[in-house]
């Protein structure tokens, strides 16, 4: 039906993001290369690039191609790993998509572990991507990637919840803000209080963001009111404002367990937190799960004793 050289290049074209580098990688003229990729074109029928100012980007068709052409090359990579001599060491590729609304760096918290501990002579490469919740689960449903990692649930008949993790959200100061201002916590300390005494503004996640809402909903319930001096659709920004003591927020405590353990941070409110921010690892439906995949579930389970 059509040259696989030619669909090797357009895979190529479209992972390298132009013409330009993937005539470089492929050791081809640029000329040759846009070429070819018409020939492909002719051949299907379909326009698969479009100019975007000076970018190429893909249509729609060039974007169904790509994931199609993404597994054909995907499994032929791994067929060449699997019939390497027993002496060579094979890798696993595990393919995650995580919500935009997630901080990163706790990401790769929560992988390392599972990098570093290299079982049964197999090399795990973790690929971590990040999009909205509606493009990762059809990403996932075209097998683009394995798993996904959302704070939303999804309810679909083609989609399965692997594992969850409530994780309690606390109130957040930077500590060397205490100790400057002499403020004094104890258990007593209500958030209402230390919101109304504290000198500092709130750093919240923007109104796009779920623990925003989550934010509103705790604060109208505890009657506070506080200015917000800094707002960001980016978590780990979120994140980093607070460690740097730009004001005071609230975030899961998984999210920056490493500085509360260290005394960067402090903490204001119960073991159990203020309330729970929920994190679910989904699947493809009856999709056969190897032992990485399994080792990734527990560690998101692994989350809510983390905290405790």
């Amino acid at each position: 039906m059509f040259n696989y050289n030619h669909l090797y290049y357009f895979y190529v074209t479209s992972k390298l993001g132009g013409v330009s580098n993937a005539a470089q990688y492929l050791h081809i003229s640029q000329p040759s290369l846009s070429s070819q990729l018409k020939v492909l074109e002719s051949t299907i029928g379909q326009k698969l690039f479009e100019k975007k100012g000076r970018r190429l980007q893909l249509t729609s068709d060039g974007e169904t191609a790509f994931a199609y052409a993404k597994k054909m090359f995907d499994v032929a990579n791994e067929f060449a790993e699997s019939i390497k001599s027993p002496t060579d060491k094979q890798s696993q590729r595990i393919r995650i998509g995580v919500t935009d609304q997630v901080e990163r760096p706790f990401i790769a918290d929560l992988l390392s572990p599972l990098i570093r501990d290299q079982k049964k002579g197999i090399e795990k490469t973790f690929f971590v991507s990040s999009a909205p919740s509606e493009i990762l689960v059809n990403q996932l449903r075209s097998e683009e990637i394995d798993l996904v990692l959302t704070n939303k649930p999804i309810y679909a008949d083609d989609v399965e919840e692997l594992a969850s993790a409530s994780l309690p959200v606390n109130l957040l100061v930077s500590s060397k803000n205490l100790k400057e201002f002499k403020i004094r916590l104890s258990r007593n300390t209500s958030a209402a209080e230390f919101i109304r005494l504290a000198p500092w503004g709130m750093i919240i996640p923007s109104y796009k963001m779920k623990l925003r809402h989550e934010t509103d909903l705790f604060m109208q319930e505890i009657k506070s009111r506080k200015k917000a001096v800094f707002e960001s659709d980016i978590m780990s920004v979120v994140g980093r404002a607070i460690v740097d003591g730009a004001g005071i927020g609230f975030l899961p405590v998984a999210y920056v367990y490493d500085e509360i353990r260290d005394g960067i941070l402090t903490t204001l409110g119960p073991k159990t937190g203020y309330w729970k921010h929920n994190l679910y690892l989904l699947g493809r439906k009856n999709a056969a799960h190897d032992d990485t995949i399994d080792e990734v579930k527990n560690s998101v389970k692994r989350l809510e004793k983390l905290v405790k």
